[in-house]
Order: structure tokens, then C-alpha cells, then sequence
């Protein structure tokens, strides 16, 4: 009997390590069939499209050493971990001498090796982010397979990423925080204490990279404070006598809703000390950036009768207390009044020059002062003339496809050819030694224009089905995702915040709309997650019951014979 028992247990062992070999095996080529799905978009924009730039900003953020703009007007995350790969691509290279690290920093060289490393580095973290998002939102492998697809369909994540700028990296952080966001908001309110860890950390970098970013520390306070308010009115109108267990979810939520504030609150914190952190290092004083993007909002004061724009200066030199800001503003009406057309750069240069004539690091502080009281005394509140400025950018940046944006890409990277003397590095850069015309062809490319024909009003209304569909199912079949569905909707809501804010603070350009529009993808993919789950749970429950009702067979019903002398 031993014998026979030891026999069993072991076949029964073998049975189960087979099965987990299958299981993790199956696991295995699932992951690797969705990271192929992913990757072929980036594999053929490498083949065939050079890296794109953004302008100058992405020259400053990749070469100069940490200062004011590194840090400051530009969210230095980037600036920072962008020198890493550019570093390693630099000693393959063999272009110099092989330094350290640090002083790389301080003089940066670029390279075609560190630019594709740079670039390579940026898909491989996008493949990354979309898998671990994926996998948050679905269970089984067919779904994976749709929204795999469904997203590498999108140019716009892959254009960004073939592309030199902080934005690329913010929009990889938002796809690993849209993913974390998901299983916590799943989880409630049983959330594990690493999910908050790493939501922090998460955001804490998105911060560090594009400012607009800190508007997310709100989004899970909002989204818990959401689901708990409607779980309690089900429950009141449900169960209006259960008072203790209302109760008991009560303090849960409390909780879960202080614990969501205060990591987004120490995000906020640890992002800040982070870049005073980074002042302290590089000598120079912490102040905020808001006046120098205000610089490219003030366009509205054109479009301004004179009286009322004489009136509006007026006005905002009377709130200002710095001379130097009174002065500016003197300068701002003499511009205006020539009737130049309104060149942000040209205007900042000529008037830190002309007004802050000390030392170099004094003037740049002065002159931020003086923008940002400006900025402050105009944006608060704003005037008519502003919000009505706002309001068309923002209506232009809702008119916009993904082609839109991507195009504008193109037309960034071609920058430097009308700015050679500013940016000399780049003429060694393959993208630069190509022909021009070749740059601009690549645009057209098919992939490109996949969805021309879909704006993101359109995508809205696509949208907006889909919520409306994912609420019709949860309801019919009282499934536990209406937390998820609750999440979709205050992300894709963060996401037009963030693009309507932005037309507040500077005039609208198409990648000022990638938050939106990413958000807004992010978002229908967490719908259509949802809406799988819960046909998937529909059908299983409908095949149970018809096997539930189905007769036994004939053959294994046993039926006594009475015989008639019984």
C-alpha cells in the first residue's frame, strides 16, 4: 500500500510540475508574441526614419551642462538620465577620449552611436511600459492580443519615441502610471503597500520631467473619492439598514483616500527638494518658470484693441512691485505698439539685454522675477482677452489628429537647418547629413497617417460609447469594474485639464496635445478591458448554466422494473 501510494503521489507531482513547465511556457510565448506586436512599429521607424528632434529645446536638454534652463525651464529628469545612453554610445563610438560619466555631463558630444542607443533605449522602455500596462488590464491572452495591436496602431507613442525631447519620457512615465494607477484602483480597497511606493516614485518622475505632470497627484484622490461615493449611494439605496457594515467600508475608505493624498502630496515634495537639490549643486537660486512660458501666451495682447491693451499694461504694472517688472512691461507696449509680429525669443533675448545689464547668473534672475510677477498679476485672474485666447487654442488642439502631431516632429527636427550656427552639433548627426527633402518624405509615410481621418473629437465620441457601454455591462451583470470604469473616465478628464491649462500658460502647439490624446488612448484601452472581462464572465456563467440544465445521459439513469407480481 506504501508502494502504491508513494506511486501516486509521485505521478501526481510529476502531473503538476508538467503542467506548471506548460503554464509557464504558455506564459512565456504569450509575452514574447505581444512584445514582438509592440516592437514592430519601433523596428521599422529605426530602419527607416532617422531620429527626429524637437527643436532646439531637445539640443539644450541633451548638451548643455546643468544650469538654469537644464534645470528650471526645462524638467531636468531628462536632462539627466537622457546623457546616460548618450554616454555609453559615446565610448563605443570612439569619437574622444573615454571620460566619466560626469564630465560627460558638463560636455556632452553627441554621436550617431549614443543618439541610437538614446532611441533604442526610449522604444525598449515604451514596449515595457505598454506590456506592463496591458497585462494590468486584461486576464487572458486574446484580449492582450486586440489591445496589443490596438496600440502599436497608434503613431503617436512611437513617434515620440523615436524622438529627442523630455516629452518622450513623459509620455512613457504616464503608460507605467496609467498601469499602476489601474491595479490600485482594482485592488480597493485591499491596495498593498508597494503599489503606493511605486505609484509615488512613478509620479515623482513624471513631475521631474514636463511641470503639467504635477496635476496628476490629484488623480487618485479624485478616482477613490469617486468609487466610495458611488458604493455608498448603492448601498443606501440598497441596503439602507446596513449601518455598521457602511461603517466598517467607511473607515476603509478614509484610509485608502488619506493614503492616496499623501503619496501624492510626497511625490510633489520629493520632486521639488529633488530640483532644489540640483540648484544647490549647480550654484544657482530656486525660482519658479511660469514667466518664461508665459512669454509665448502674451500673443493675446495683439489681438487686443489698443485701449484695451493700454489699460490691461496698465493695470498689471500697477500689481508688480520690482521696477525691473514695470520697465519690462514699458518694453512690452513699445514692441507692441511697432506692430512686429510677436517673437517670444527675440523679444526675451532683446530685453534681458537691454534691462539687466549685470553679470550673467544675476541678470537670468532678475529677469525671471520680473516675468513671473508678470505672469502672476495676468493669469490671476485672467482677463477676458486671455480666456478667450485660451479657449480657441484649446478648440484648435481638439481639432487635431495623431497625424497632426507627428508631423510636427518633422517639422522640429527640420529646425536646424535654418539654425545651423545655433545648434553645431547635429550637422555631424546622421539626420543632418541626409537630404533635406528625405526628411520631410519620411512624413508621409503610411503608418503616419493610420488615423488621418480621426480627429480627437471624434476620438471622444468613440469614447464615450465605449463608457457607456462598459457601464450598460456592469450593471446588467453587477461585476466589481465599475471602480475601473470610474478610472477611465477621470483620466481621460486629467488629460484635457492638462492640454486646457497648458493653452493658458503658453500658445497652443500640437505636442501640447500628447497628454490629451495619450490619456484618451490609455483610457479606451482600459474600457475595452473591461468590456472583454466581462463578456468573458457573461459567457462563462451562460455555459455553466446550460450545462447546469442540460438532462444526464440516458444511459446513466438507473430506472427499478416493477414487475406485475410485485
Amino acid at each position: 500500500m506504501r508502494l502504491n501510494d508513494l506511486r501516486q503521489r509521485g505521478s501526481k507531482t510529476l502531473g503538476n510540475l508538467q503542467s506548471a513547465d506548460k503554464s509557464e511556457s504558455g506564459k512565456t510565448v504569450a509575452t514574447a508574441v505581444l512584445l514582438l506586436i509592440l516592437a514592430m512599429p519601433s523596428l521599422w521607424l529605426i530602419f527607416s526614419t532617422p531620429p527626429l528632434w524637437r527643436d532646439s529645446d531637445a539640443y539644450v536638454q541633451t548638451v548643455f551642462p546643468l544650469n538654469a534652463g537644464t534645470i528650471l525651464k526645462h524638467a531636468p529628469l531628462y536632462c539627466l538620465l537622457s546623457r546616460v545612453p548618450l554616454w555609453l554610445g559615446y565610448l563605443t563610438s570612439g569619437g574622444g577620449p573615454a571620460v566619466g560619466l560626469g564630465h560627460f555631463i558638463k560636455h556632452t558630444q553627441l554621436t550617431d552611436s549614443g543618439v541610437f542607443t538614446l532611441v533604442f533605449a526610449q522604444h525598449a522602455a515604451l514596449w515595457w511600459a505598454a506590456l506592463f500596462f496591458i497585462n494590468g488590464i486584461t486576464t487572458n491572452l486574446s484580449s492582450r492580443l486586440l489591445l496589443a495591436i490596438f496600440f502599436a496602431s497608434h503613431p503617436v507613442f512611437y513617434a515620440f519615441a523615436h524622438s529627442i525631447g523630455s516629452e518622450t519620457l513623459s509620455m512613457i512615465i504616464m503608460v507605467f502610471l496609467a498601469a499602476t494607477g489601474s491595479r490600485i484602483v482594482s485592488r480597493y480597497p485591499n491596495i498593498v503597500l508597494r503599489d503606493w511606493f511605486l505609484f509615488g516614485a512613478l509620479l515623482c518622475a513624471a513631475i521631474l520631467t514636463r511641470h503639467i505632470n504635477s496635476l496628476l497627484a490629484a488623480l487618485l484622490p479624485i478616482t477613490i473619492f469617486l468609487i466610495a461615493l458611488v458604493r455608498w449611494l448603492y448601498k443606501s439605496l440598497t441596503h439602507r439598514r446596513a449601518a455598521s457594515a457602511a461603517g466598517f467600508t467607511f473607515g476603509k475608505f478614509v484610509r485608502v483616500w488619506c493614503a492616496s493624498v499623501v503619496t501624492g502630496l510626497s511625490a510633489l515634495i520629493l520632486a521639488t527638494s529633488f530640483t532644489h537639490f540640483l540648484c544647490w549643486r549647480a550654484h544657482i537660486h530656486w525660482r519658479p518658470s511660469l514667466g518664461f512660458t508665459f512669454v509665448w501666451r502674451l500673443d493675446f495682447l495683439n489681438r487686443m484693441p489698443l485701449g484695451a491693451r493700454d489699460q490691461l499694461l496698465a493695470a498689471t504694472a500697477a500689481k508688480c512691485r520690482l521696477p525691473e517688472t514695470r520697465q519690462l512691461l514699458v518694453k512690452l507696449e513699445e514692441w507692441l505698439s511697432q506692430n512686429r509680429p510677436w517673437n517670444p525669443a527675440a523679444f526675451a533675448k532683446e530685453s534681458r539685454a537691454s534691462f539687466f545689464a549685470v553679470s550673467a547668473k544675476v541678470q537670468s534672475e532678475k529677469f525671471d522675477r520680473s516675468l513671473n510677477e508678470i505672469a502672476y498679476a495676468l493669469l490671476f485672474p485672467p482677463n477676458s482677452a486671455l480666456r478667450s485666447a485660451a479657449l480657441q487654442d484649446f478648440q484648435y488642439a481638439t481639432r487635431l489628429s495623431e497625424r497632426d502631431v507627428v508631423q510636427y516632429l518633422f517639422t522640429t527636427t527640420d529646425h536646424f537647418f535654418k539654425h545651423r550656427d545655433s545648434l553645431p552639433q547635429l550637422a555631424r548627426l546622421k539626420t543632418f547629413r541626409e537630404p533635406r527633402a528625405q526628411l520631410l518624405s519620411a512624413a508621409n509615410q503610411f503608418y503616419f497617417q493610420w488615423w488621418n481621418l480621426i480627429s480627437f473629437r471624434l476620438w471622444s465620441i468613440i469614447w464615450l460609447l465605449l463608457v457607456l457601454l462598459a457601464l450598460f455591462i456592469n450593471t446588467e451583470l453587477r461585476t466589481n469594474d465599475g471602480g475601473l470604469t470610474l478610472y477611465a473616465i477621470v483620466l481621460f478628464t486629467f488629460g484635457v485639464i492638462m492640454v486646457l491649462l497648458t493653452c493658458f500658460f503658453a500658445a497652443i502647439q500640437p505636442r501640447f496635445t500628447l497628454p490629451m490624446i495619450e490619456l484618451l488612448v490609455l483610457s479606451m484601452m482600459i474600457l475595452l478591458g473591461v468590456i472583454f472581462r466581462e463578456c468573458k464572465i457573461f459567457w462563462r456563467s451562460t455555459a455553466s448554466e446550460q450545462i447546469s440544465s442540460t438532462p444526464p445521459p440516458l444511459e446513466r439513469i438507473s430506472v427499478k422494473l416493477v414487475t406485475p407480481t410485485e
